[in-house]
């Protein structure tokens, strides 16, 4: 591709900027889960109905969508270094200001912040990979870096309301450890994060707000794969993950019990992210993406539908598969000839910015059709119906 060149990009730092990136996702997505398995005593203690938690769960989604694209411009033009180390910032100052949350308003704002800091993280990360990895090694390093969000997300719902919430005592207290842990990290990336050396070199020129947006939107394969991740990482992703410990609560489980199951996608993901984007080089992925979307879909629909153990393996193989969704689409956008290096940012922009609409609505419909019908099972059917519909896209993109 042009403007690819490795050059001094090659280096062994490469990992340590990946082992950043591994721990601002970590660190985030701890933040990010830890509202889901305290759904009940928030609930109780500000009074919220479910289409109220729905839309709080959706927030940090919902800032994606003005937010995403100028802040992989940015990104492009400043450089990694300092966004990343901004994108964890808040996403942490999130978890502190949502500690102090009296109604629905107060703790929907401090859910905002996360989602202002989340496209820094979500945008910069790729960008990151298309910088300082070439050819294979970004499925690899895609793969690598986003278990980071699986083991922090899942570490955060099994351990929640098992260890932390009775170790300090509130919700608030728990709300208030995570966001101090994500800050600490914060402070490690201001420490020891570069940038690539070829950009610094302007190896890989900025580009003009207007010249990038015109020249992305032209391009109907990366609307194909911006499409099938709002429905399938986002709009599902988020509608069924987010609502995962109180589904497995309406199921009969206590408040523990539903939020270390729920963990079980997260940890089964790891093997997902790590080995499915690696089985296939550049310009043959399509098989695994549509096989990943089959199974993510019926997953979501077993889960809602089944107990004992066809509901443990479900959420197995859901986490295997939508795991591997997340950095399969993202290593797919970033090596489109249309994209590279030079345009992730932008290109993961519009990603983020589409998506933020799916992840937003994603949560918000599922609490609207609790409230209505008292049953999580339509809203499954509809969560399904969503990603099992991305086949087609599956069948018409276009790598390379």
């Amino acid at each position: 591709m042009k403007n690819e060149t490795p050059g001094p990009v090659s280096s062994s730092y490469k990992w340590v900027m990946l082992t950043l990136i591994w721990l601002v996702y970590f660190s985030a997505f701890m933040v990010f889960s830890s509202i889901p398995p305290l759904v009940t005593p928030i609930v109780h203690d500000l009074a919220l109905t479910y289409s109220q938690v729905g839309f709080i769960l959706g927030t940090v989604l919902l800032v994606y969508i003005p937010l995403g694209v100028p802040v992989g411009l940015i990104i492009d033009r400043v450089g990694t270094r300092r966004t990343l180390m901004i994108g964890i910032a808040l996403a942490s100052l999130s978890g502190i200001l949502g500690s102090f949350a009296t109604n629905f308003e107060t703790l929907f704002l401090s859910v905002f912040v996360f989602g202002l800091g989340g496209p820094f993280i979500s945008v910069g990360s790729p960008k990151i990979v298309a910088s300082w990895f070439f050819g294979r090694d970004r499925g690899v390093a895609s793969g690598i870096y986003i278990t980071g969000a699986t083991i922090g997300g899942s570490t955060a719902l099994a351990i929640t309301n098992t260890l932390i919430l009775p170790l300090v005592g509130t919700w608030r207290n728990t709300l208030r450890l995570y966001g101090l842990f994500g800050l600490s990290i914060a402070f490690i990336c201001l420490l020891f994060a570069r940038e690539a050396a070829h950009t610094k070199a302007g190896v890989v020129k900025t580009v003009s707000l207007r010249e990038a947006i015109t020249k992305l939107l032209r391009e109907k394969y990366v609307w194909i794969v911006v499409i099938m991740g709002f429905f399938s990482l986002f709009f599902a992703g988020h509608g069924f993950g987010r609502w995962l410990p109180k589904l497995l609560e309406l199921k009969g489980m206590s408040p523990a019990d539903a939020g270390s199951w729920s963990s079980v996608p997260g940890w089964s993901g790891v093997l997902g992210s790590l080995v499915i984007p690696s089985l296939r080089k550049a310009g043959s992925r399509k098989l695994i993406v549509f096989v990943t979307l089959l199974v993510a879909g019926i997953c979501i629909f077993t889960t809602g539908i089944t107990i004992g153990l066809p509901l443990i393996a479900s959420l197995i193989f859901y986490g295997i598969s939508s795991a591997a969704m997340a950095p399969l689409v993202m290593v797919i956008l970033m090596d489109l000839p249309q994209v590279g290096a030079q345009y992730m940012g932008a290109a993961g922009g519009i990603l983020m910015s589409v998506g933020g609409l799916g992840g937003f609505t994603g949560p918000l419909m599922v609490g609207f059709i609790v409230d209505l019908t008292g049953s999580m099972l339509p809203s499954i059917i509809v969560l399904t119906v969503a990603v099992e519909a991305m086949l087609i896209l599956a069948l018409l993109m276009k790598e390379k």
